[in-house]
């Protein structure tokens, strides 16, 4: 008797007392709960089929899940319901419960209900892939920012309709729930078709896919960009220009541009008829008050720029639409815009902060508009943090935005993926409970939006958890979800020295000019050539590039060998890592031409120096087998050129991106150089 007493309460107390959960179950975003219990759980494959209680939905399911019959069957069941007892306030929170007889899913809402059902399918991913069985367990999750938004930029490029599918999917997956897709011209303008690209998305194709995301929870919205960044559409309406010369900036005093703004917002609304907001643009203002309409009016810069935004906003509402504002101008005209983007100390900031006039002038800042605080690098400094303080004394709602690819990341996002920037400023957003965050993705210098899907998804992990792991360790659970890598294998290490090498390519082959920033390339100088009448001078003039050269090349070596073996490994996703290897050769390109010039101009005798001249001949040949391999892939998602018809915008934004109107931007430096390799050879 004492013996069956003391088994039954080992058995009752092993079921209560919770443990950690196994290290092979990695969870993205990770839950805010996990509560794992002794006794036998579920593997993979034994679940028979997929039930709610009474009128509950079942929500969109992942691939595993979705694959068993939706009516009862003997076995074990996933089962979703309804509830307001025992579950997170917020919608989207849940409780999943595991035992040996099946899964549970429950919430008060459906966007909880399908979370949950994206939190199981990673685990049966988990125990599919590494044939493990998953424990009992109770996970109790709830966001800790409510609006989650990524930033789809398509100011100079377009993906194939399909890639936006698969985006929806794969965001949804890591319980992003919106998107604020930064149109340009890319959408077909009915009541203003000139606007207009001629390769742009249709309002039926945009409403469909709009749909789509909603049965997954991803709200999307749109930014039409007025007062500023309008080049798009005063290519088209010159008598709308503040500055004749420059498409840049709308004049606020012309009437006209109220009806040619809001036609256009009327046309994205309907595109995009379940969103809650409307982004207006309206930053980087360069001339606004030189016009002789501005003039006449006798108003300051800045109170123009306000009047405008009270009146888009003002439009927002009466259309059902929550406007948002890029909020940099008044910070300028206030004259702490520098300071806000300093690192400078808190006493520093303290001598030197005065909202003196941002003060003065609150009354023309509109309550019903969302001002979105957008910082790229640390959003965490004294400054920021303050910024954040007045507006919050104010009483005016703030939204956060990050970027998961800055103007500073052509070809590839850099430092992690820019996750560490995302992580600071999802925690700065929870802590002040701001309206949301939002993480950019800039089309300045367009690099593969493959390349930018690890910072997005870190916007998935932050904005639902700020504070659960480090860096280093999304980086880990990030391989595993995307490609099925164990975090010990540690397979994608090649990405870290991917991203540090794009910093030699950047002017690896140019004596001045820039292309990074890809938002404000310049005029550029290659570099000279071997001259075989003074051998060795070359090398000499250039030996720091050319010792960065075989270091890079060592390197290339080195991410050329990492990707190879993830390519081998990997479960899903194998599209990126063919990104990754083909931008890895773009990198490594003028590695091969320095290293094959520095081999000619040390050469020892005539046979030595043919032999070079035939080696760089090969590289400036490998030049369009390598372009030809990388736009193939490439090209698989997304279009390399602009279409026939398309008119280049006017104005002082040099982006990379826009450079010409095929794929040769992404070559800036290395076409005329191998041009003039070319030359050099033949004389």
């Amino acid at each position: 008797m004492r013996i069956s007493l003391f088994i039954s309460l080992l058995l009752v107390t092993g079921t209560l007392f919770a443990r950690n959960l196994d290290k092979t179950f990695q969870l993205l975003p990770q839950p805010q709960s996990v509560e794992v219990y002794s006794g036998k759980g579920i593997n993979y494959g034994e679940l028979a089929y997929v039930t709610s209680v009474g009128e509950t939905p079942i929500p969109v399911l992942g691939a595993i899940v979705d694959g068993l019959p939706q009516s009862k069957h003997s076995g074990k069941s996933v089962c979703f319901q309804l509830s307001q007892a025992n579950v997170p306030d917020s919608p989207e929170g849940y409780v999943l419960e595991i035992t040996d007889k099946g899964v549970t899913v429950t919430s008060r809402g459906e966007a909880g209900l399908f979370y949950g059902a994206q939190t199981l399918e990673q685990l049966l991913e988990d125990s599919r892939d590494f044939k493990k069985e998953i424990s009992p367990m109770k996970i109790t999750d709830y966001p800790a920012i409510a609006y989650r938004a990524v930033h789809l930029d398509t100011k100079h490029h377009l993906d194939r309709m399909e890639y936006y599918y698969r985006m929806v999917d794969k965001l949804a997956r890591y319980k992003v729930n919106a998107i604020i897709w930064e149109l340009e011209d890319k959408l077909r303008f009915t009541r203003r078709p000139e606007v207009a690209a001629p390769n742009a998305i249709s309002k039926q194709e945009m409403q469909a896919l709009c749909r789509y995301a909603k049965e997954r929870n991803v709200e999307i919205s749109p930014l039409v960009q007025g007062l500023g960044h309008a080049g798009f559409i005063l290519k088209h309406h010159w008598e709308l220009r503040e500055n004749p010369a420059s498409d840049w900036e709308f004049c606020p005093s012309d009437p006209r541009t109220y009806e040619v703004q809001f036609e256009l917002y009327l046309d994205a609304l309907e595109a995009m008829p379940y969103g809650r907001y409307l982004h207006v643009g309206g930053d980087e203002i360069t001339a606004i008050g030189i016009d002789d309409r501005c003039k006449a009016t006798g108003k300051s810069a800045f109170e123009l720029q306000m009047i405008w935004l009270k009146k888009v906003c003002q439009f927002a509402v009466d259309h059902g639409r929550i406007p948002i504002f890029w909020d940099d101008m008044p910070l300028k005209y206030a004259g702490i815009w520098d300071l806000i983007q300093s690192d400078k100390t808190e006493e520093e900031v303290a001598k030197e902060w005065n909202t003196g006039k941002l003060d003065k002038g609150i009354d023309l800042f509109p309550k019903e508009c969302v001002y979105m605080r957008w910082n790229y690098g640390d959003a965490t400094t004294p400054a920021h943090r303050r910024l954040l303080k007045w507006y919050s004394d104010k009483g005016l709602m703030v939204m956060g935005a990050t970027a998961a690819s800055a103007g500073d990341s052509p070809f590839l996002p850099r430092r992690d993926t820019r996750s560490g920037y995302v992580k600071g400023f999802s925690q700065l957003v929870a802590e002040n409970h701001l309206e949301g965050i939002l993480a950019t993705a800039w089309d300045d210098g367009s690099p593969h939006l493959d390349t930018v899907w690890r910072g997005y998804i870190a916007q998935g992990e932050f904005g639902w958890n700020p504070t659960a792991r480090n860096i280093e360790a999304f980086k880990k659970v990030h391989a595993q979800r995307e490609y099925g890598f164990r975090p010990e294998d540690n397979r994608m290490a090649f990405l870290d020295e991917l991203e540090k090498a794009t910093f030699f390519f950047d002017g690896a082959l140019v004596s001045s000019g820039r292309r990074n920033p890809a938002w404000g390339t310049t005029d550029f100088t290659l570099i000279d050539l071997p001259d075989k009448d003074n051998p060795g001078a070359w090398s000499e003039k250039y030996k720091e590039k050319i010792d960065q050269a075989k270091s890079e090349a060592e390197r290339y070596k080195t991410i050329s060998d990492g990707i190879r073996t993830a390519e081998q490994n990997a479960l899903r996703n194998r599209y990126t890592l063919t990104i990754y290897e083909q931008t890895n050769n773009l990198q490594n390109y003028p590695v091969r031409l320095l290293l094959a010039l520095n081999e000619y101009d040390t050469a020892k005798d005539d046979a030595a120096r043919r032999a070079a001249q035939q080696k760089i001949r090969e590289v400036c040949d490998y030049f369009q087998v390598m372009r030809n391999n990388l736009e193939s892939v490439y090209s698989e998602t997304r279009f390399m050129q602009q279409p026939e018809g398309f008119i280049a915008d006017m104005n002082h934004h040099n982006h990379l991106a826009s450079k010409t109107e095929n794929s040769d931007w992404l070559y800036l430096y290395e076409i005329p150089m191998v041009k003039k390799v070319l030359q050099w050879l033949k004389e």
